[in-house]
Formats: C-alpha cells, structure tokens, sequence
C-alpha cells in the first residue's frame, strides 16, 4: 500500500454553525473521558474503543452508527478548532500518495515545522514525526505573494527542467489557493508527513527542511539565479525520488516496516 501525507484545515469552532452544540458536546466528553485531543496518533488497547463509543453514545443520546466524528486541538488561545471526518472529510482533509506536492510545503514558514515524539528508552525521546501548522490567514498572503512574483517572470533563459517544474508548480499554488480561500481566516491549517516519516531514516529526520529548500529555490528563481536553483532543484528531487521509491519498495513481498507509524493529526 502506498504511504500517505496530508494536507488538513482545522475550523475555529466559534464559526461553524452547523452542528456546533453537537461538537462542543462531542469535545466535552471526549477530554473528559480521554483527558486530552482527538488525534489519530492515538492508541486504543483491547475494548477501550468500542467502550468510549458506548459511552459517547450514552452522552449524546443517539445510536452510535449515528455519531458524527472530528479530529481536534486546542489552540494556545484557549479555542478549539476541528475537521470533520466521514463523509464529507474531503473537503477539510487533501491527501497524497509516496510525496508531498511542493506547493503544500509553500503554505508554511520553517519556523512553523514541528515534531511529534516518542520514548526510546531509559527515559530519553526521539522525534518520529514531523507536522507545520499555520493560520489560513498567512498561508494564503504566503501563496498569493509568490504567484504574483512568478507572474513577473518573463525571461527566456530560464533552463528547460526548471521550466517545467516552475509551470506545474504555478498550477500547484492556483489550486490550493483555490482550496484554502473557501475557509475562513482564522482556520489552521496542518501538514502532516503522517506515514511518509516511516521511510524517512530517524537520524535524519530532524533534517528534512523541504519548506525551508523550496522556499530558497524560490527567492533564486525571482532573483534570476537559475542556475543556483536548477542545482538546488535537482537536490530536492532526487531527495523526493528516493523517499517516494522507498514507499514503493515496502509494497514488495519480503519487505519491512517500522512497527509503528504516524498517523494523520
């Protein structure tokens, strides 16, 4: 099977209408009973699962196959914010297969990058995942800034490979643009490697800075210096190609795997 990222909008639950008594009960219960968040990094043993849902169900006084279920965080201001899963999860949740498309990483600041972490014994931790979070706001004054420095770009020197990857990548930034301006501004915006940080060596993994390279290649290709950006391009593909074909080599028989690993938050 192929490992997924994801790209995911977080609502300020202040400003969803629909359904708010439903979440703001749903996000009582769930901290009271687990003591903390909603997230899918979260482990459940034997029948703990299926007792929480008896429980929820009780609480919310509907039949469990009628429970509607969200992720969620409280942010450092006191307010949670939530995506919606099920049915209609597509539209809060994009994901992709063995990478990360480049314009996702432009949604962020490297400053914004974050790891979560887990025991490695005798007391000491050690990162094994890596997630940015950011407010709508930002990442789209981010992404609409660059679309309007590409735009400028009419020079006839620029390498063939750079080209191309510079035309996709304008393509790219219009369709998350498109996505993330149908939220409101104060939504939060999350990227998570989720199962890509399992192909991703651990002594490397506080290493991976793709926001940070992409957004260098960037400022070098508005300032003209291609060359320098073809160099640094080629880097970050050839970083990609590897992380991508290793997804591909653990869908062979014979392959391993971590016993453990991150999922979408």
């Amino acid at each position: 099977m192929s490992k997924k990222a994801a790209l995911l909008v977080y609502q300020n639950l202040n400003s969803i209408e629909e359904d708010n008594s439903y979440w703001e009960k749903y996000i009582k219960f769930h901290e009271l009973y687990w003591d903390g968040p909603n997230a899918s990094q979260n482990v459940f043993y034997g029948r703990e699962y299926e007792e929480y849902r008896d429980s929820l169900s009780k609480y919310l006084e509907i039949e469990p196959e009628l429970i509607k279920d969200c992720l969620f965080t409280k942010h450092e201001n006191g307010e949670y914010y939530l995506t919606p899963l099920g049915v209609d999860s597509d539209k809060y949740i994009q994901e992709s297969d063995n990478l990360i498309p480049p314009q996702w990483f432009f949604l962020f600041e490297d400053s914004e990058k974050k790891f979560f972490y887990s025991h490695a014994g005798d007391g000491a931790i050690q990162p094994d995942g890596i997630y940015y979070n950011t407010d709508s706001a930002g990442s789209k004054k981010r992404i609409r800034g660059l679309i309007e420095s590409f735009s400028k770009i009419k020079d006839q020197d620029i390498p063939k490979e750079l080209d191309f990857f510079l035309k996709d990548l304008q393509f790219g930034l219009s369709e998350v643009l498109l996505w993330i301006s149908k939220f409101a501004d104060d939504s939060m915006l999350v990227l998570n490697y989720a199962e890509l940080t399992s192909v991703i060596h651990e002594f490397t993994l506080k290493n991976e800075n793709s926001v940070k390279d992409l957004w260098l290649i960037s400022e070098l290709i508005s300032e003209g210096r291609y060359d320098e950006a073809s160099s640094d391009l080629r880097i970050y593909k050839q970083k990609w190609d590897e992380i991508s074909s290793k997804c591909g080599d653990l869908d062979q028989p014979g392959s391993q795997k971590k016993e453990s690993e991150p999922n979408i938050q």
